[in-house]
This record gives structure tokens, C-alpha cells and sequence, in this order.
């Protein structure tokens, strides 16, 4: 991929979309172009801060941990998303596992180059430690879905969260994303057979297409009023 095309990738959406310019072309000007093949691990908890990551091509998977759980599979990162953003904000270590769900690309602001950033200005300061809030409103998403009660509503929220066809509050239709049934039963806390089943019920709806190791949002809206629904 081209830089240039990465660029216009996390300038089209997400939260460096939403950035003033003069921001926007400062944390670009100290990013380089990283690649990942499926399974490599960008960082893992505990480890240094490493830097800031935006992802412009294919997934990378979101582990949680505590000292006495984990890690667990928890949340998917598609083009726009950003991680590590503690790098900037003085967090002694990562506290999030993350690695490439299947081959993918990110700009990489190294540690000291975004703590500098942050060092420049209050706002910049302010723009970059958004990007906390960002990830605060998804582990809170993470909460309330797996809040839900019924396993096959509790599967359509995790769904709709981790394809990225219920992003910043948008709903909207998906291209093929990567995610075995098996990956959905954890982040959904169901069994593989229960996810079966709901995902064959969700296709025969016309509301997600499915494929080998892969599955399209087709009617977000009806699978948010089913999922989302009280009772």
C-alpha cells in the first residue's frame, strides 16, 4: 500500500478524521508504515509503550487480561481505529494484548515522537488523550452487550460492535469481515453451537451474509432493532 493511500484512509474516518488539520499533518509527519502478517503480535499487556497504531488494512484483534484472567478475545480493530494511545499519556505498560487477526497494515507513531506531540500544546494534548474517551466508549459497549440476557440478542450486539457496522453510534452495512464463529462465541460468551445456530437464523432473516471464516452486515438496522430490543 502506498502511503499516501493509508493517509486518506485515517483521514476519511474515524477519530483522526474528526482532527483540525494543522493537527492531523503533525501526528502524520512522524508515522511510518508498518505491516503485520496474520497472528503477529503488535504488543502485548505488560509490555513498554510501544506507540500509537492506526489501522488502515484488514483487523487486529483486542485481548483483555487482569492478574487473574485472560487474555481474553474482546473487540476488533478495522481501518479508522486506533490503539496504544497510553504510549502518549504515561502509561508505564500496555494493558491490552493486540495482535493481526489476518494480514494488515497501520501508521505507527513511535512513543517518543507522539509523547512529543503531546508535549507540543494543550490542545494537542487534549486531541490525542480523545483518543481515551474513544476507547472508554467501546469497553463500555463491550459491558452493556454482554450485559444483554438472551444469547441470540447478545450475539447481534456483539456482532454489529465488532464487524464495525455500529460505529460511533452509525449504523451501516459491512463488506465481507474476518471472524469465525468461534471468535464471535467468545467475545458473545456463547457456545459455538448457539452462535451457529443464531448466525443461520440472522442469514435466513436477510440480515448477514456468511462465508468461510467470514460474514457481511447486510441490514444493520434490523439486526440492531432485534438485538437492542427490551425483553
Amino acid at each position: 500500500m502506498e502511503r499516501a493511500h493509508a493517509e486518506r484512509i485515517l483521514l476519511g474516518k474515524g477519530w483522526l478524521a474528526t482532527q483540525t488539520p494543522d493537527f492531523r499533518a503533525a501526528l502524520l509527519a512522524g508515522t511510518d508504515l508498518v505491516q503485520f502478517d496474520k497472528g503477529d503480535f503488535v504488543f502485548h499487556a505488560g509490555d513498554p509503550p510501544g506507540g500509537i497504531y492506526g489501522v488502515v488494512a484488514g483487523s487486529l484483534a483486542v485481548y483483555v487480561m487482569t492478574p487473574r484472567s485472560g487474555p481474553d478475545l474482546s473487540h476488533i480493530l478495522h481501518p479508522g481505529c486506533w490503539c496504544g494511545e497510553g504510549s502518549a499519556l504515561g502509561a508505564p505498560r500496555q494493558i491490552l494484548t493486540v495482535c493481526a487477526m489476518e494480514a494488515a497494515i497501520a501508521l505507527h507513531l513511535p512513543a517518543d515522537a507522539a509523547r512529543q506531540l503531546v508535549r507540543s500544546s494543550a490542545e494537542a494534548a487534549w486531541r490525542v488523550g480523545a483518543l481515551g474517551q474513544v476507547a472508554l466508549q467501546a469497553a463500555y459497549a463491550n459491558i452493556s452487550d454482554l450485559l444483554i440476557r438472551r444469547v441470540d440478542r447478545r450475539v447481534g450486539a456483539v456482532l454489529l460492535r465488532v464487524t464495525g457496522a455500529l460505529a460511533e453510534e452509525v449504523l451501516a452495512p459491512t463488506g465481507d469481515i474476518r471472524l469465525t464463529q468461534g471468535q464471535l462465541g467468545q467475545m458473545a460468551n456463547a457456545s459455538r453451537d448457539l452462535v451457529n445456530r443464531t448466525l443461520a437464523e440472522f442469514e435466513a432473516a436477510g440480515w448477514v451474509r456468511l462465508g468461510y471464516n467470514r460474514i457481511a452486515i447486510l441490514d444493520p438496522i434490523a439486526l440492531a432493532d432485534f438485538a437492542f430490543a427490551r425483553g
